[in-house]
């Protein structure tokens, strides 16, 4: 942002710096190994008087002045090109803390190139001794370089106490210095033999050809044997962090580990081949296939060692954004596009006719330097297709968090929806939006004023989400559970138990109630009821309820909606359309990537485990036991990526209909009650904030509008907010709050509590929770359109002779029913 920027597309900056630097690395090492493998091959030829020999090393020594010192510097010079392009402010850092060791290093290479070039044009102008030595000094000049650039290289990975003191010598002498150092002068030894193949596959003479390939397969063969334990050596001395990334956090990672493992027996192999089994068949062919899965299994390496640099471009200093840690600090929450120098100037306000060349300019701020578009490295539009606009603002939202593999987003809110809106924009995949829910016509069951009994039923939860495909992966179960009472009219009205039954018919099958006796209601199987019709997709089918008498005997009836629904929000963030055209479901693209995502950042096998034909039933981990309880994981890890959202926090997952009741009328969300999503994660992480996940997992997440130690721990499910919050001694709200008050225990929910003579169920007279009377959806109403033929808490407002022979008084249940008509 202090910087110009390299507008970068198809070919995107990650792509500049693997190519160049790759290549350029990969000569500069064979630079050192060549070198050595030189002097001892004229030394060689001298010691056995080979004219033939000696001949090929002056050949060889032309290619590789060539190859060295001319392309090697060219890519050299490319190489800070590309980054004082993309990076100026890493190489900013490199140069102003390291100018000592630049200028060391440049001493070296001026040695390279004199005594290279005097090694070439004096072949038979110096004695065979001065001769040699001037080799030496080149091998010693170029070892050197690789010493003090090594020292350069590793500090970008790992600076070490150098972040703390700032000092010179704790850059170079980081902690992966040595293991590196040696690692890379093993893997000079194994270039100089493989590029020796090359040279030598043009001999023509039988047996010195034979010679050279066998004495180039004991210079790979063991620079490679070295390389691999040296490698390991590498890797272990890398901070736990950083290992991790490299080992377990990046999916590319994987992808490169794998190439490295394939192509280092590919290598072996070959060297082995060439140099034992069939020295006189070598030809420039195979020698170049070889010496090109030498470069892919170099290549591979530098990806994997890069993976445990990122985010950043200089570790802890400088962030693959070209924003220092120390500036991205003070930019937080504010505007980047009015903060950088070379932004212009209409673009510094986002407005309504800016909006997509805005976020064409964030997009090369805080994606180009590594992503392409439509490119053949790091390509964002495969990597997002999956997602929604509103799903890229989440993840864009929760980069450097859990997923540290990114950095964070610079920017205000707007600038991030701009941002996301620009990169949704690139990919042609989209989720079409689903018709709205047809609303079908209900006849209530008929209610005779003179009917000896009432029946009450209501669904025990306000919206029964289904999250599941196919019984493989299961996030919620099937199944929704109907509660009932029945009612003795009369003064008083008798909770009648005793020789009836109660039943339902979902989908014509009969289901009997089992009687809760402790409880003083009748309550339901779970019922696998799905929300799709022929017709149009049904989140209320109805559901007729009766009760029968000792004879069977219908005694009473009612009809009931239950509220179900298949449309989880995970496809904003995981893609997939759905399972049933235009109506909902978890499809099977979905559920993979939720598993894929899973396994990437828990190190699980569940995507292995469901090939196998293994169901993975999420709540079987995630019982509050060991792991997290399965809402607590859930609501933690997503608020991460949704905090600072409000109520459409809560409405990228949960469907629309999930509040239907008479607080949605007078303007209420899901925050009113259950607080924002990063306040309502904080509760239920508070209650197991001993776990490991948990403490992760709050360290991410800052509370709104209270501090941590203010929030209140309580249970999922078994503790919830208490209606009395704001329904003081249960009159007109006193506060649309109820965050922060939990009930004590499961017998203080609504879903369980009883009036104040604990007989009837809350539930009873005001419905299921999110849908109590009158609810906003008609078909919500039906009972109480039934027994008082409008919609409104059965016994208020003068409607008493619901249950009683007369209107009552006095309010039995509780203080505050509205008995006036």
């Amino acid at each position: 942002m202090e910087y110009p920027i390299w507008h970068l597309t198809t070919f995107g900056g990650g792509f500049w710096i693997a190519l160049v630097a790759t290549i350029h690395v990969f000569v500069a090492q064979f630079a050192v190994g060549g070198g050595l493998f030189l002097v001892v091959a004229e030394k060689m030829a001298y010691r056995t008087g080979s004219n033939e020999l000696l001949d090929y090393v002056k050949k060889h020594s032309r290619f590789f002045m060539l190859l060295t010192m001319v392309f090697g510097g060219v890519t050299g010079v490319a190489l800070w090109f590309t980054m004082a392009l993309l990076s100026p402010e890493g190489a900013l850092v490199l140069v102003r803390e390291f100018l000592f060791a630049w200028a060391t290093e440049w001493v070296w290479f001026v040695g390279e190139i004199v005594a290279l070039l005097i090694y070439y044009y004096y072949w038979d102008k110096m004695k065979r001794e001065d001769h040699l030595k001037i080799g030496w000094f080149y091998f010693l000049f170029a070892w050197l370089s690789l010493f003090t650039i090594n020292g350069v290289i590793s500090f970008m990975l790992t600076p070490g106490d150098w972040v703390e003191t700032r000092s010179f010598w704790d850059g170079i002498f980081n902690p992966t210095f040595w293991p590196s150092l040696f690692f890379r002068t093993a893997l000079c030894g194994m270039l100089a033999g493989l590029f020796g193949f090359v040279t030598a596959s043009f001999l023509k003479g039988e047996e010195i050809r034979c010679l050279m390939v066998r004495f180039c397969g004991l210079w790979t063969l063991v620079g490679l044997l070295l390389v691999l334990p040296l490698g390991y050596w590498y890797l272990v001395a890398l901070p736990p962090e950083q290992a991790m990334l490299v080992m377990y956090k990046s999916h590319r990672v994987a992808h490169f580990m794998k190439i490295f493992q394939y192509s280092a027996p590919i290598v072996l192999l070959g060297g082995l081949f060439m140099a034992i089994c069939a020295p006189r068949k070598v030809n420039f062919a195979s020698a170049l296939i070889l010496l090109m899965v030498s470069l892919i299994f170099y290549g591979s390496f530098e990806f994997m060692r890069e993976a445990g640099r990122k985010p950043y471009v200089v570790w802890g200093e400088v962030y693959s954004t070209n924003i220092t840690a120390e500036r991205a600090k003070e930019l937080v929450g504010k505007s980047i596009l009015e903060n950088s120098k070379w932004i212009p100037d209409n673009l510094r306000e986002i407005t309504a006719d800016n909006r997509a060349l805005a976020g064409e300019w964030l997009y090369q701020m805080q994606c180009a330097p590594c992503h392409a578009i439509d490119g053949p490295m790091n390509d964002i539009v495969p990597r997002t297709a999956k997602y929604t606009a509103a799903g890229l603002d989440a993840f864009i939202s929760g980069m450097g968090k859990i997923n540290k593999y990114m950095p964070q987003f610079i920017g205000t809110y707007t600038e991030r929806m701009v941002l996301a809106e620009y990169i949704d924009g690139l990919s042609p995949e989209k989720n079409p939006e689903l018709p709205d829910v047809a609303e079908s016509e209900i006849t209530p069951a008929p209610f005779d004023s003179g009917q000896e009994y009432v029946l009450m039923a209501w669904s025990l939860e306000g919206l029964h989400l289904i999250a599941e495909k196919d019984r493989t992966m299961i996030i919620s179960e099937k199944g929704s559970i109907i509660r009932a009472q029945l009612l003795l009219r009369g003064d008083p009205p008798e909770v009648v138990t005793d020789d009836v039954k109660i039943v339902c018919s979902p989908k014509g099958l009969d289901k009997t109630f089992e009687f809760k006796a402790e409880d003083g209601f009748f309550q339901s199987p779970a019922l696998e009821i799905d929300p799709y019709t022929k017709e149009a997709y049904q989140p209320l089918p109805p559901v007729e309820v009766k009760a029968l008498d000792a004879s069977g005997n219908v005694i009473a009836a009612t009809t009931i909606v239950i509220p179900v629904s298949t449309r989880p929000g995970c496809n904003n963030c995981h893609g997939g359309n759905w399972d049933v055209p235009q109506q909902g479901g978890l499809a099977a693209k979905t559920a993979a990537d939720i598993i894929s995502i899973h396994d990437r950042d828990n190190n699980t096998d569940f995507s292995k485990r469901i090939k196998e034909g293994e169901a993975i039933d999420c709540m079987a981990c995630h019982d509050g036991d060991i792991q997290l309880d399965l809402s607590t994981a859930l609501h933690g890890f997503h608020a991460v990526y949704l905090s600072g959202r409000g109520n459409d926090a809560c409405m990228m997952c949960h469907p629309k209909e999930s509040l239907r009741g008479v607080h949605l009328d007078v303007g209420m969300e899901c925050s009113n009650c259950h607080g924002v999503m990063e306040n309502h994660a904080l509760a239920l992480l508070k209650s197991e904030k001993d776990k490991p996940a948990a403490k992760q997992l709050m360290a991410l997440i800052i509370p709104s509008e209270y501090e941590l130690s203010e929030i209140n721990a309580r249970v999922p499910w078994s503790q919830q907010p208490d209606c009395l919050t704001c329904h003081v001694e249960f009159a007109d709200p006193e506060s649309d709050s109820a965050f922060n008050k939990w009930t004590k225990d499961r017998s203080g929910l609504f879903r369980n509590r009883k009036d104040e003579m604990d007989a009837v169920m809350c539930a009873a007279c005001h419905s299921s929770p999110h849908a109590v009377f009158p609810a906003s959806d008609e078909r919500d109403n039906l009972r109480a359109m039934q027994y008082m033929g409008e919609a409104k808490p059965i016994g208020s407002g003068g409607t008493c002779t619901v249950c009683h022979e007369e209107d009552m008084g006095y309010p039995a249940h509780h203080p505050g029913m509205g008995l006036e008509d």
